[in-house]
């Protein structure tokens, strides 16, 4: 039987989701890699409601690519509203304002969606590119522990491993969201690799050199660099403080396409669940299953995320 290699977003919209977004747009078609492409909104940045909106206005701006969508979690694991990061993103999860579509996806949650395609057995393989809270993929594997069997690799954009977090000093900001959550994904015995802040601020968008058109994708004039020169404007002009943009969730794209510009540390990942410490991700002194992102080739990563913007 031949296998279908499906990649599964997991996205909660978010600006630099947007530019990743837009990265998978371009890399996707370059490669050719997956038969499928499954996009699923997840509550993060903002609410689900505006993840969802801004996701379905994304995929729609850009003339995306994709199988199918859906629509992901509202709530944590334990049912709780998630923390929101619109000091951030923007009120509704963007700094600016996309025109407003709707493009068709089932009632059916994201999990349920997995749940299906492990059931219908039909020679499968799924890779996940996570960049929110880890929420649905953990609904899943609580469903049917039995679906890693399907999980290719996990690829998650999310964890402080030998820094300090940003939404407390122990914790980064989608882990925090639904530490349950994460904590039983990383005790999983998926494949996963992960990019923490420990190499996100190393690769950024400097304001000076936006504004003097020092990037390819400030050059180029197709849909994805107008669209990622819109969304880039937006966040500095929102952030009149900021000199840079990091590049979070652009980063994780590059590792998904492209692992060997990455060197990691294998270990194991526990999630602490208590009240202080909440969200934080110690890894093991042992070997594990978990790939930490500790160094990346500076360079290299941005050349390509600046390629695939434009």
């Amino acid at each position: 039987m031949k296998t279908t290699n499906i990649l599964f977003i997991d996205t909660d919209p978010g600006v630099d989701d947007a530019l990743a977004i837009t990265m998978i747009n371009n890399l996707s078609n370059e490669t050719k890699i997956y038969d499928k492409i499954i996009y699923s909104s997840i509550g993060g940045n903002t609410s689900l409601k505006n993840t969802h909106q801004n996701m379905m206005n994304i995929l729609k701006t850009l003339q995306s690519s994709y199988s199918e969508i859906y629509k992901g979690s509202e709530r944590t694991l334990l049912g709780q509203k998630y923390v929101d990061a619109e000091h951030y993103h923007g009120k509704n999860g963007l700094t600016t304002k996309l025109n407003s579509s709707e493009l068709n996806h089932t009632t059916i949650e994201s999990y349920e969606l997995l749940q299906n395609l492990y059931l219908e057995d039909k020679g499968i393989k799924i890779t996940f590119l996570m960049l929110g809270p880890l929420t649905n993929l953990a609904k899943a594997l609580i469903a049917i522990p039995s679906i890693s069997n399907i999980i290719k690799e996990v690829i998650i954009m999310g964890g402080a491993f030998y820094v300090k977090g940003n939404a407390t000093q122990y914790s980064e900001f989608n882990i925090y969201a639904d530490p349950e959550a994460a904590n039983i994904v990383f005790k999983s015995d998926i494949i996963i690799r992960v990019i923490g802040l420990d190499v996100c601020d190393e690769v950024i968008i400097n304001r000076d050199r936006f504004y003097k058109s020092k990037y390819l994708f400030t050059e180029s004039k197709t849909k994805n660099s107008k669209f990622s020169n819109l969304i880039i404007d937006s966040f500095f002009n929102f952030h009149s403080n900021k000199s840079e943009m990091s590049l979070c969730d652009p980063i994780a794209v590059v590792c998904l396409f492209n692992e060997n510009l990455f060197e990691y540390k294998l270990k194991n990942v526990t999630v602490t669940l208590d009240e202080l410490t909440k969200g934080q991700t110690i890894p093991s002194k042992q070997k594990g299953n978990v790939s930490i992102a500790v160094n990346l080739n500076v360079n290299k990563v941005m050349q390509m995320i600046d390629k695939s913007l434009s």
